[in-house]
């Protein structure tokens, strides 16, 4: 089995072997593919909606969604166990927002708070793993 070391505390763990070839969880290299493939999206056209990810085709609309983007969800199965996406409405507060699970964010400032303090908690319950199957070992 191989070995994982995590950046945030340069522990070194067991490799679990959900592992791509490439050394990462299947799930982050299609996020990674999904955000490049969104990146290279031209700017939106005239009388294009102005949100290039919005879901919603009909010319003239004004409410805008993205809940199915690929790359932008963790599954459990058929359920999803993880999720993002955004929405901006129209009326009153007509500002965009992107949102995690239940959680949503008004802003970038917002936005990678959150992303940082998940990442943290998966480095984390990656060496809370290692910790409980290690433990596991020698019962």
């Amino acid at each position: 089995m191989g070995q994982l070391t995590t950046d945030s505390s340069k522990t070194t763990i067991p490799a679990v072997s959900a592992l791509g070839t490439n050394g990462h969880l299947p799930f982050v290299v299609r996020a990674a593919e999904a955000t490049a493939a969104r990146a290279e999206h031209a700017e939106p056209q005239a009388g294009a909606c102005q949100y290039r990810d919005c879901e919603d085709t009909a010319p003239g609309h004004f409410d805008h969604f993205a809940h199915s983007v690929p790359g932008l969800e963790v599954m459990d199965g058929a359920d999803p166990l993880l999720e993002a996406g955004m929405a901006a409405c129209s009326g009153s507060d007509s500002a965009p927002v992107v949102y995690l699970r239940n959680w949503e964010a008004s802003n970038m400032a917002e936005l990678q708070a959150k992303v940082d303090e998940i990442r943290r908690m998966l480095d984390a319950t990656l060496e809370f793993g290692a910790r409980v199957f290690a433990d596991g070992e020698r019962a």
